[in-house]
Formats: C-alpha cells, structure tokens, sequence
C-alpha cells in the first residue's frame, strides 16, 4: 500500500509500519464515519462469522473496534428514537411517572451506547476483554534495537539513572520470618545506597546539598525561581503496597521508607507533619507502619482525605469518574516523591485469564495507579500484548506520566529494588547474573528521567525473566508524546518528550548510548559502595531486649556509652518510652547510627475479643480469639466494645492477633471512622502480634468499632486502651 494513502487513512507504528488504527485526526473520515463503520460490520460478519479464529487477523484488528463502535452508534440512535417516541405516548396517556422512567431509563441506555462509540476503539476494547481471555500474551522482543535512545533526556545529568548495589542489605534467607523484619534487612546499608543515588543525580558531594539542588533545580522548572524548600510545603510519598504489605508477598521495604524520612526529617528539616506516605488503592500498610511510625510518629500514613474528583483528564478511551480523581494527598502536595519497586506485572502465559495481570512491568509509571481513585478503567489501555492493541497504541500510564499534579509534580523517581517482585502478587526471586550471583537484587535506583529509570526497570527485569508482548509500548509513546507512534493527540503533548527510552547493549555489559559515548540517551551511573565499610546490620527490639550486630567498626556506642561487643543482645530494664541510638565508629568518626523507639505503655482498659459485641461474619473460635471469616468474598462483619476513659486525652488501640492473613480493619469511634488501616503482619507458629495506633478519646464512655471487610482475617485475642509512659 502507497506510504502516503495508508497515513491518510490510517495510524502506523513509525518502527514497524504496522496498521493500528484508524487516523482519527482526518476530518474526512469522521465524516465518512458511518459508511467505514457499515462496511466494517459487513466485512467482520463476512470473514469472523463463519470462522471465529479470524478475529486475530490484522485487518479484523482494524475492522472490529470500528464495526462495534458503528453498532453502538447505531443502537444509540435507534435507542433515543424509541425511547422519545414511547415517553411522548405514554405523556398523552397521563401516564407521567411511567413516561418519566421510560425517559429516564433511555436517556441513560442511549448515552452510554453513544459514548461507547465515540471512540473507534473504545466499544471494541470493551468486547475485547472478554475475546482476550484464553489467549496468547506473546514474549517480549524489542522492535528497537540496543542503544538506538528515543527522546530527550531529562535531569541535571541528562538520562541518568543511578544505581547502588550492596548484596549485604538484603540478609533475609528467604524462610526465615518476613522479608520485611528488622534482622533481614540493614538499614545503614539501606541509607548508603539511597545517599548514593540521591547524590549520584546532583552535582554535590553530601546529602543535604544533593536534596536541595533538587529542590531548587525542581522550583527553578515550575517557574517559582530557584528555590529552596520552604517549611511548610507538603512532600507525598507514593509507595507500591499492592498487596497490603503484611505477608511475604513482596510491597515497599519498610527500611527503605525509614531512610527516605532520615533524609526529609532529620537532614532536610522538613517536618514530619508535611509528609505523607500512601498507596490509596490500598489500606494496609502495616510492615512499613510498624517499622517507621515509632521513629517519625507524626507523619501521615496513607491516604487521609479520600480523592479530589475531576482531576486527570485522559486522551483517549478512558470516561470513569473514579479514573478522573487523584489521591487528595497527590493533589496536596508541592512535591511528589514516586518510590515504586521493581516488578514484573504478569508472567507471560498462553491461556491469559484477568488474575494473571494485565502489563508487563510495574514500576514508577503503574504506581501511580495507586493515586487514582478507580483503576479498573484504566486496564484494557495498559493491556499492550493483546492482539487487539500492540506496538504504536495508546496506553493511559503516559497520561499519569505526563500530568501536571503527577508526573509533572515529581521531585524525584526512586526504585526500591531490595527485593524484585516476580509477578503483581508474588514473591521474591532471586537474579542469576552478576553482581547478583543468583542473589537478592539488594539494589536502590533513581533518576530525574521517568522514562530512563522505567527503562532500566525493564531491561533489568528483561534479563532474568520473560515479559509479554510489546512491553515497551508506554515507553515509546511517552518519550514521544508530541508525536508518538499511536497517533494520538496526548494532553500532555506539548511536553514534546517526557524522557528518553533506549535499552541496553547487552545484560551483561549493561551499557547505555551515554556510556558508550555514542548518543544523548541514557547514562546507568554505578553508585559504588565498599561492602567492608563500618555497618550496623541490624538494631531492633523486642519486648524484652536490644539486638544488634555490627561489622567492620573500630568501636561500637550506645547512646554515647562504648559496647565490647560487635554484636550482642542487651536487657531492657526501662519505665518509660526511650530512645536508643547505636552508633559505629572509625577513628573517633561516626560511620553509620540507626534509631530505635522503644514504647512502654500502661493499659488502661483491657477488653477481651471473646467479650466484645459479634456481627456478621465476626465467629468466635475454641481459644477465646475472634476471627472474621466466611464463604463470600464480599462478606463483612464487625466487633464492638465500650471503654470508660478517666480524662480526655490521646492514648493507644493495642491489638493483640495472630494469623496469616493480615487484612486491615476499620477503626470507627463513637460513630466516626478513624481509620482504615488498623493493619496487621502475618505470624508464624503460636506468636503473636502487637499493632499498636494513637487514638483520641473523650473523658467517660467511648465506643470502639473494628470494622473487618473480606472473608477472612487474623485473629484476634485483645484490644486495649493504654497510656504512653513518657
């Protein structure tokens, strides 16, 4: 086919040159709209009727989405006719609030099949969902080849993403408690690589000046000048917790949310109160809340505020209300922070089914799915290895990359790699090539560039496991938004480029066009780390006793006292809440200092599971606990008690569980919803847990509600009301 008809009539993928759709922008063609769309339904009837395998064609591909979308076109029409002339005889029958519902029902009908077809893909896309199941996702093979970078590079060192590995940060042996506890990560190790790659995309040589040459390189771009951070100004912290982060199904490190907040709190000054961390798609957050809140009490975890509505406009496809509204502590903030992980979205299989994922990679593009209100929308847009998409097709992560409260809003792109996540509910693999040596990642990336680091991410990820089909689709139109592969006039399409793609030389080499000194595209920048420097690998505490372990210091102190030993467990014999700080030393100069709060807390009132008020699914097992559980997924059930309180004050809900399945609750007082996140980790043998979360509470009687959506939860013993010692 001539090059020129086919633009005219249609959208190609510039790479391959492959038909993806119609050219939506020709005027003629939505003119002609209606005989396209007749001649389309009659060629599907002729070819797909008699032979349903045909629908993979690629002239079916075309033919489909418009012959559907001429159908709903057509049953609109048809629909408003009806539906007007059936109101008008039942009105001159005084049949009114008949007349009135008919009207109703058929305006709602009529509008929902118009917009269906308003889109040429849309209606498609829709039926598609249902043609996609038992299919094929395809692998994943470049259609660019390596070092060929698209785009334009982003950052205060154009295209870099720096990259830190310490295979000690990661100590956890995969059995061994859960992936997230104090004693398997270290956090000092944690803090030097995210120091390493924060300083990595600056032009400084320390940690507060790198922080703040983003902060005034950032303000400089939205026009407010140079500036630095001002106290006051909100910073929202997007973490992945897909999967409620309690279980060893891998969610953020709490680690590296600790360090994060050392740098915002203790090195930047920024107060706690102006930080918030949160997925609000999700409400547990228990393992980082646990780890985090006793050190930094007054930062706000997760979602407080609901969403803002109205907010994200799409460029295509997408009409939901819920996709249009933005998390109110994204919508809030003067600075994003997106800290996503690096994880395979889907495994690729032959027989796909809806579980199985729906894109190849999550990691800071996917994240932001958890700042919008309602994400199901936004699948058959990401669904690039279906039969029905392909290379050179919109997909909505580009739209979150390129809006102004989003990816506009970005202060810095962080990869937390400690741990890689197979699939979007998986556990953590281990990667055969070096410097991993079929390892833990044990790694932390960042760059100024989204585009680069979600490169990286993929051909990272690309290199020790398959991916399904056309999984870099996103990454060509974002790095192309003002003219990208698809077609489609993108909001954000005045940006030109978002960032620059390329994929590497080779997964051994790993080297980029800035590495190679052959392009202006990415540079992967080696954060390098002495693996014998002073650490503490780890430093926490139980309810009786400090643990550490300590390498590589001349001298090791406790809150400023000398301990003989690099590692050891220390009796605690304290009344009130203290604060412990375990410091290395070399030459008389601190190396590395972690903090641990240690809480003691008087109970005020003590009230048994087994005494509390059941509801629904709430069941009352052999041992006194309580526990939520039934057949139906959409089942509820509650438990509720009465606290009489001696003065007005704040105080702390001390739950008592175990179990392993660490689903969160509803926290309702007297009435009013407190919390959604009243979280849990899993447990093992006959351990138990301990959440503990500050609560306000009136002098006399209070009533405390936990709330438990789902059919099943942990189980639990206590819940009591207790005082902080201080």
């Amino acid at each position: 086919m001539n090059t020129k008809i086919k633009k005219w009539f249609f959208k190609t993928c510039p790479k391959s040159g492959r038909i993806v759709g119609i050219n939506k922008k020709n005027v003629v063609l939505k003119i002609c709209f209606p005989l396209f769309g007749l001649a389309a339904l009659i060629w599907f009837l002729i070819r797909v009727v008699p032979k349903p395998s045909r629908i993979e064609y690629p002239c079916q591909r075309i033919a489909a989405p418009i012959a559907f979308s001429f159908v709903a076109f057509i049953s609109s029409t048809l629909v408003g006719f009806g539906t007007w002339k059936r109101f008008k005889l039942l009105w001159h029958s005084r049949r009114f609030y008949m007349g009135l519902s008919v009207l109703a029902v058929g305006i709602l009908l009529s509008g929902t099949l118009y917009i269906m077809s308003v889109d040429n893909s849309l209606m498609g896309q829709v039926i598609r969902k249902q043609i996609d199941n038992g299919t094929d996702m395809g692998r994943f093979v470049p259609i660019d080849a390596p070092n060929t970078p698209m785009g334009v590079a982003k950052g205060i060192h154009p295209g870099r993403v720096a990259w830190a590995h310490d295979p000690k940060a990661a100590a956890w042996d995969g059995k061994r408690g859960l992936y997230s506890d104090p004693d398997n990560n270290s956090q000092t190790r944690v803090d030097d690589m995210m120091e390493g790659v924060i300083i990595a995309l600056t032009r400084q040589n320390t940690i507060d000046k790198a922080w703040d040459e983003l902060f005034r390189t950032f303000n400089y771009k939205k026009g407010k000048g140079a500036v630095k951070y001002k106290k006051g100004e909100k910073i929202a912290i997007k973490i992945n917790l897909n999967d409620n982060g309690g279980t060893n199904i891998i969610d953020a490190t709490p680690q590296s949310v600790y360090s994060l907040l050392h740098q915002l709190v203790d090195i930047m000054k920024v107060p706690q109160s102006c930080i918030t961390v949160y997925d609000a798609q999700r409400r547990g957050i228990s393992a980082v809340y646990d780890y985090v809140q006793p050190v930094y009490p007054n930062v706000n975890y997760q979602n407080w505020g609901g969403f803002v509505p109205d907010v994200i406009r799409y460029s295509s496809e997408i009409t939901d209300a819920g996709a249009k509204s933005l998390a109110r502590a994204a919508y809030e903030a003067d600075y994003m922070i997106n800290m996503a992980l690096m994880k395979r979205h889907s495994e690729p299989t032959d027989k796909w089914r809806d579980s199985a994922g729906q894109t190849a990679i999550t990691a800071t593009g996917k994240n932001q799915f958890g700042s919008i209100g309602n994400v199901s929308p936004l699948h058959l847009s990401i669904r690039d290895w279906s039969s029905f998409r392909g290379m050179g097709t919109y997909n909505s992560i580009v739209d979150l990359m390129a809006h102004e409260r989003i990816g506009g809003n970005t202060l810095v792109y962080l990869v937390d790699a400690i741990y890689v996540n197979p699939k979007h509910n998986g556990k953590a693999v281990r990667f055969r090539l070096p410097p991993f040596n079929n390892g833990w990642t044990s790694s932390f990336l960042a760059s100024n560039d989204q585009v680069a680091i979600e490169s990286v991410v993929l051909d990272f990820i690309y290199s020790e496991l398959p991916l399904c089909a056309n999984a870099d689709n996103f990454l060509h139109e974002a790095a192309n938004i003002g003219n990208p592969p698809s077609g489609i006039a993108y909001i954000g399409k005045e940006q030109g480029s978002l960032g620059v793609h390329e994929h590497w030389n080779n997964p051994t080499h790993r080297m980029y066009s800035r590495n190679l000194g052959t392009g202006k595209g990415i540079k992967l920048y080696r954060v390098q780390l002495n693996e014998k420097r002073p650490a503490i690998e780890y430093f926490y505490a139980d309810e009786n006793a400090l643990h550490y372990k300590t390498s590589h210091a001349e001298e090791v102190r406790l809150n400023g006292k000398r301990l003989e030993d690099a590692e050891g467990i220390i009796p605690l014999s304290i009344s009130k809440t203290t604060d412990f700080n375990l410091e290395t030393l070399v030459d008389g100069k601190v190396t590395a200092s972690q903090r641990v709060v240690v809480r003691r807390l008087e109970n005020i009132e003590i009230c048994q599971a087994k005494d509390m008020e059941r509801q629904g699914s709430a069941s009352l097992n052999e041992d006194g606990s309580v526990e939520f559980k039934d057949e139906k997924g959409s089942s509820e059930g509650s438990v509720s008690w009465k606290v009489n309180i001696p003065h007005k004050g704040e105080y702390y809900l001390v739950v008592s569980y175990a179990g392993g399945n660490p689903v969160p609750s509803y926290l309702y007082i007297n009435g009013e919803k407190i919390s959604e996140n009243i979280g849990y980790l899993a447990t093992f043998g006959e351990k138990r847990g301990e959440f503990v979360f500050p609560v306000a509470l009136a002098k006399g009687t209070n009533e405390l509600r936990l709330e438990h959506p789902g059919r099943r939860s942990n189980r639990i013993y206590t819940v009591n009301i207790a005082k902080e010692i201080k």
